[in-house]
């Protein structure tokens, strides 16, 4: 009578056992599941365009003009540090499409006085604002090798990088997170002072279909995010551009009418951040260029005409 008793507990853990883990199994599948079904959401939301023609035209001019109010509210905030890739960048908005605040901003930050060295980095703005090899040597010893990649771009005839320094910069696969975007910004400037030739151009798309990539998985809208956006628009590539990414760009708009590096509580540096983060210049005047060119320049891409 032991034994069987001893037999049947046995059997009753066993069964307890395999139902457990059958259990255990089953909240596994689902939660798997529920996670596959979380990111399918988050692709779609991040790709897929659910808005028509005429929203998203009545967004994206609601939201120009908005960002259009911020730079003009904040112009001596942006010519107080005078970042030589902003100002280019405003410049590149006014070609886009005239407008005189932003000419104005950019003629201010030409005109103020500059340490006699650091001028040069006004030739990111100016392709013929002079510039001497002493001066570039100077500055280039004071940038990192990013901004020595933008620097050599905008006046490559005298600016000197080493050997290693001019082959990352010509390197399609080294460069990575924003450093990447760096690069595409300093050969599409090359591009523009000494004229386009067929390995330039190949290595140029090749950047830009790398980001792509990237943004297609890109769910925080973030600072880098919008310049990966705005560098490939500005690199002549709007095919690569889903306008659903433009579409969260505006929705990630401030009531202020400016962006920050903040979405939800991540942020580029890709740790959390709970401390509220106001409007900033870098990631409002990368915005409005995205906008200026969806808008002004490759408007049949975007259903827009």
């Amino acid at each position: 009578m032991t034994e069987k008793s001893e037999s049947l507990d046995i059997e009753a853990k066993a069964l307890k056992k395999r139902t457990l883990l059958r259990k255990a199994s089953i909240a596994a599948v689902a939660f798997a599941v529920l996670i596959s079904l979380f990111a399918a959401g988050l692709f779609v939301n991040n790709n897929v365009s659910f808005v028509n023609n005429t929203t998203f035209s009545t967004r994206l001019d609601g939201s120009i003009k908005q960002a259009e109010e911020w730079i003009k509210r904040n112009e001596f905030v942006i010519l107080a540090k005078r970042n030589s890739a902003l100002i280019r960048m405003l410049r590149f908005c006014d070609k886009v499409k005239a407008n005189p605040p932003l000419n104005k901003i950019v003629t201010a930050c030409m005109d103020h006085p500059t340490r006699h060295y650091t001028s040069c980095l006004k030739r990111e703005v100016d392709p013929n604002w002079p510039v001497t090899d002493k001066q570039l040597e100077l500055t280039l010893k004071e940038l990192i090798i990013d901004g020595r990649w933008g620097l050599y771009a905008a006046a490559p005839e005298q600016a000197k990088l080493t050997p290693q320094q001019l082959q990352l910069l010509f390197d399609p696969e080294r460069s990575h997170y924003r450093r990447l975007t760096h690069q595409l910004y300093a050969l599409v400037l090359l591009r523009e002072r000494e004229g386009a030739n067929e390995q330039l151009d190949k290595l140029i798309e090749h950047l830009c279909n790398r980001l792509r990539r990237e943004l297609v998985f890109d769910m925080a809208v973030v600072d880098i995010q919008i310049q990966k956006v705005s560098f490939v628009l500005m690199a002549g590539f709007p095919e690569k551009i889903h306008r659903r990414w433009v579409e969260r760009i505006i929705s990630n708009q401030l009531p202020d009418g400016g962006w920050n590096d903040r979405w939800f509580c991540l942020t580029s540096a890709r740790r959390p951040k709970f401390d509220f983060s106001p409007s900033n210049q870098h990631a409002t005047i990368q915005a409005l260029t995205a906008l200026y060119l969806v808008r002004h320049r490759y408007p049949e891409h975007f259903g827009l005409k």
